[in-house]
C-alpha cells in the first residue's frame, strides 16, 4: 500500500484519544447522581463511538462529527459556565460554598479545554486527510 495515499493514522488515533478523554470525563459525572449524572452518560456513549472509529479505521465523517460535537460541547459547557447554571458563575437565588463553585467552575474549563484540544486534533487530521488526497490526484 503507497503511504501517500493513506492519511497519518497516527494523528487520526491521537483525535481518538481526545474523543475518548471527552467521554471519560463525561463519565466522570456519572457518580454525583441526578440529571446531570444522565447527562454526562448520554454525552459519553455519544463519544466514545466516534472514538473508537477514529482508532480503528478513521473517517471524514467521524471527524468531523467529533469536530461538531466537540465544538457544540464548548458552547455549553461555557454558556453553564457564564449563565451560573450547574457549575457556572452568579447564582444568586442560592450560595453554595466557594469551594463548590470553584470546583465545578474548574471542572467545567477543564472540559472545555479536553473539547477544544479534541476539536483540533480532528480538525488537523482532516486537514491531512485532504492534503494527502491533493498530493496523490493530479490535476
Amino acid at each position: 500500500m503507497d503511504m501517500r495515499t493513506v492519511p497519518e493514522r497516527r494523528s487520526g488515533r491521537w483525535a481518538a484519544a481526545a474523543a475518548a478523554a471527552a467521554g471519560a470525563a463525561h463519565l466522570a459525572m456519572v457518580p454525583g447522581g441526578g440529571w446531570m449524572a444522565a447527562l454526562g452518560a448520554a454525552m459519553a456513549a455519544a463519544c466514545l463511538p466516534c472514538a473508537w472509529h477514529l482508532w480503528r479505521r478513521p473517517s471524514l465523517g467521524a471527524a468531523r462529527t467529533v469536530i461538531g460535537m466537540s465544538l457544540a460541547m464548548v458552547l455549553v459547557h461555557g454558556a453553564l459556565l457564564l449563565s451560573g447554571g450547574p457549575g457556572g458563575g452568579h447564582a444568586h437565588a442560592h450560595h453554595p460554598s466557594a469551594g463548590t463553585v470553584d470546583a465545578h467552575a474548574g471542572a467545567m474549563l477543564a472540559i472545555i479545554a479536553v473539547e477544544l484540544g479534541t476539536a483540533l486534533l480532528a480538525a488537523a487530521w482532516v486537514r491531512r486527510q485532504r492534503t494527502a488526497r491533493a498530493a496523490v490526484v493530479p490535476r
